[in-house]
Parts: structure tokens; C-alpha cells; sequence
């Protein structure tokens, strides 16, 4: 049920499994000197967390810490050494859950770990503390900064899961995503952006924008590890040993990519040996709209409590103009929306039945100047829309240095096979050299 008493900072709901806190707010997250974002780097026990200077205060990618104590986690497992970042609408046990709102400001901490936070910790992860979100996951930017250049944006609403992988403070990082905000950022940022099948992962202990499309998902620095913590968050997905029958290759149909951007996709596609097939044009335009409705709809539900006269102007103003604007909509508006995004799917598995995988891109350029955006999602809603597993891939650097970014969609359920395909696309994309901090 929605929680109609106000957001999760404000009101006692219960989460998930506890781990191992507390934790407080201090400086610590680490820094990783390997010279590029890609490539197997073995699990290091010894780093320190203690040296902030050379990037936080610059990118802002973090809002709290986790002290060093906090930061146990069993001597062995999978992810035995690997660090960790947390999206900050996620519980992180000891650390308050702020949703990147003034109206969170007194939260309390979290009492427990969610569950994906409990499991990765668990496997031998080590949390270092929570990531920059834009306000309740909507699209307000956020004082975050792309490390790849300061004057750009990361993207959002995971802004700070992208800018921490990429600038080495972090191995990876969960994100959510409810229209494009884990794969957006992940292609801004240069790193690998995995966004499960709806469902597969659980939502509690994470703070609900809309429901129906809310979903989980990893920020990595490479195809291994995100394939590694995938494995671990979710024991039970199925591994399919068939063939990939066919890789059709699919353009969004709102044509705006740049032709740097195109050529990263055409060479993605050489490097896949994928078949170039015409596919059926899909309406973007009418699938973003319906999106956006049940989305504002969910979301004013949720957060009801916000929109009281007390608390209306603690919100930022895209937040609470998407609010403000859910509470009108009628019944049937949603309705017509929920029907036009379900005839959207059955269209989309139809063109699908004799496909695997689609190579399309997450978005039509680079990371756009600091410009009161987080960027352009509309390429990514539908396919959240789909449901499907997504694979956002680094393809090298445009020639401004903004990381390209090529997409993998795969249908519901093979998270894993489509990871298998980015691995073997991965190790054939041009390299990124690791970003450094001003004065380096």
C-alpha cells in the first residue's frame, strides 16, 4: 500500500534485514589509481577510506559516511573487498535516509539495512556511506558534478552512484530507476549501468517514486563486478545456456543523436556482428506522456503528506510541480495512460519474439552542460516502461572527452544472458581513461 502519512523520513515504516551498523557522518570514501574505468582489478583489503581532498569536494557525489567500524563485512564471500556506494533513497543501517530533500532534514537513522544494502554487505561488500540523489529521485538537479568535467552534469536521479564509480571513490553503487535514472548517469559518468527486470530485486527499505516502474539497479566500474553483485542480489535468476538467436539492432526513432554518438552505436553493432533489421517505428512521444501520468499520479499518492501547506515549500520546484500536478489527474486519466503504456509492451514483445538482445543508445549525446537538467531521458523511459533488463556500456570518449554510452535490452528475465553479451561487447569497446582531480 502507499504510504499516504507522509515520506519515509517522516514516518516509521518497516524495511529490511539489519546489518551490521551503525554508522555516522565522517569523511572516508576511497579512491582507485587504476589508470582506466574497464578491465579486472583484483579486490584490495587494505585501502584506507581516509583521503576525501583530491575528489568529494569537487563532485559532491557523496552525503554521508559510514566510520570505518561500520564498514565490517565477513572476511569472505564474492564481493569480499569490493566498496559500495549507496543511492541515498535507499536505508543504509546508522545513516539517516534523506531522499535529497530539506524535507528529510530530520530524519532519524535508519534502523536496519534494505535488503539489497543487507545482501551485498553480507556477501563480504563493504558500504562506504550514501550517494547524492536528485529529491526523491525526480529531476531537480543536484549540486553533484560529472567527473569527467566539472561544468557537466552526471545525470539523475543517481547522480552521485555515477559520479562515484567513475571517479574511483567507489566499486559500485545501487541506483534506482523509474524512467531513466541508473542507465542516464551511467552513460554520462562513463561506467556500466545495469537495470534489472522489474521485480527481480526488492524495493523494501528504498523510498517509492512510482511503483509501477521503480526498480533496483547497479552502477559499476566494469561488466564483472556489476555481473558479480547482480549475482549476489538476486541468487535465484535463471541462466540460460541457449544461443543468442539474433541481435536485431534498433535506433530510437526521435532521431537526435549526434553523429559521434551514431558512430559509437554503428561500431558497437560491427563489434556485435549484429543483423541491421527495420524495425516497426515506436511512438516515443505517446509512451513518455503516459509515463509521466502514472508516474505524477504514483508519486502524489505517496507523498501526499508533502503537498500540506506546511511542508509544500520545503520542496524543490520540479518535485513539486510533478506532485502538484498528479493530485489532478482523475481515474481515468491514469487509466488511459496504464492502457496506452500496456498496449505499448505487447507491441514491443511482438517485434521481440524472434529476438534476444537490441543494441540501441541510452541517450543522443555526451553529458550536457550544468543547465538546471539532469539530461535527457525520453530514449530510456520506454524501455523501462518494457520492463526488460538494460546494460548501459561505456564506448569511449567523444571528441569534447564526454564518455559515449551504447545500451543492451534484453527481455524480462535474462538479466544474466544479457550481462554474458555486454561482458564479450565490453571487452571489444574503446577504453576510458580514469578521470583526475583538479591539481592532479
Amino acid at each position: 500500500m502507499p504510504d499516504t502519512d507522509g515520506p519515509r523520513c517522516m514516518s516509521a515504516l518497516p524495511i529490511g534485514t539489519a546489518g551490521p551498523g551503525p554508522c555516522g557522518e565522517i569523511d572516508a570514501p576511497p579512491r582507485d589509481p587504476s589508470p582506466t574505468l574497464q578491465g579486472p582489478r583484483p579486490m584490495d583489503d587494505s585501502r584506507d577510506f581516509s583521503d576525501l581532498s583530491p575528489w568529494e569536494p569537487h563532485i559532491r557525489s557523496f552525503v554521508a559516511f559510514c566510520p570505518p567500524d561500520a564498514r565490517a563485512a565477513p572476511s569472505s564471500g564474492p564481493l569480499r573487498g569490493l566498496t559500495v556506494g549507496v543511492k541515498d533513497i535507499i536505508d543504509v543501517a546508522g545513516l539517516p535516509t534523506r531522499n535529497g530533500s530539506a524535507a528529510c532534514e530530520g530524519a532519524a537513522p535508519a534502523e536496519a539495512d534494505a535488503p539489497v544494502v543487507a545482501a551485498l554487505r553480507q556477501a563480504g561488500a563493504r558500504i562506504v556511506g550514501k550517494t547524492t540523489t536528485t529529491e526523491f529521485a525526480f529531476t531537480d538537479p543536484t549540486a553533484c558534478r560529472n567527473p569527467h568535467d566539472l561544468t557537466r552534469t552526471p545525470g539523475g536521479s543517481s547522480s552521485g552512484s555515477g559520479a562515484a564509480v567513475a571517479a574511483g571513490l567507489v566499486d559500485l553503487a545501487l541506483g534506482t530507476q523509474t524512467a531513466g535514472s541508473l542507465c542516464r548517469p551511467a552513460a554520462y559518468c562513463g561506467v556500466v549501468g545495469v537495470k534489472p527486470t522489474y521485480g527481480v530485486l526488492p524495493v523494501e527499505g528504498m523510498t517509492p517514486l512510482a511503483r509501477s516502474f521503480d526498480t533496483v539497479g547497479i552502477i559499476a566500474r566494469d561488466v564483472a563486478v556489476a555481473r558479480s553483485a547482480f549475482s549476489v542480489l538476486a541468487p535465484n535468476a535463471a541462466e540460460t545456456a541457449d544461443p543468442l538467436r539474433s541481435a536485431r539492432l534498433l535506433l530510437p526513432t526521435q532521431t537526435r543523436a549526434t553523429q559521434e554518438t551514431h558512430a559509437a552505436w554503428q561500431d558497437a553493432a560491427d563489434a556485435m556482428g549484429a543483423a541491421r533489421e527495420v524495425v516497426p517505428e515506436i511512438d516515443v512521444a505517446a509512451i513518455v506522456a503516459a509515463h509521466r501520468c502514472v508516474m505524477q499520479a504514483e508519486a502524489a499518492e505517496t507523498h501526499a503528506a508533502l503537498l500540506h501547506p506546511d511542508r509544500i515549500g520545503l520542496l524543490q520546484p520540479k518535485f513539486r510541480a510533478g506532485l502538484e500536478a498528479g493530485a489532478t489527474l482523475s481515474p481515468g486519466e491514469v487509466a488511459e495512460a496504464r492502457n496506452t503504456l500496456d498496449a505499448a509492451r505487447m507491441a514491443f514483445w511482438r517485434q521481440m519474439q524472434e529476438v534476444d538482445v537490441i543494441l540501441t543508445l541510452p541517450v543522443p549525446d555526451g553529458a550536457p552542460l550544468i543547465d538546471g537538467t539532469t539530461g535527457f531521458q525520453d530514449w530510456l523511459t520506454p524501455w523501462t516502461v518494457v520492463g526488460g533488463p538494460l546494460v548501459s556500456l561505456p564506448w569511449g570518449l567523444d571528441s569534447l572527452g564526454r564518455p559515449r554510452a551504447v545500451m543492451l535490452a534484453g527481455h524480462p528475465g535474462d538479466d544474466l544472458r544479457l550481462l554474458s553479451v555486454a561482458a564479450s561487447l565490453e571487452s571489444k569497446a574503446p577504453p576510458i581513461p580514469r578521470p583526475q582531480p583538479p591539481g592532479a
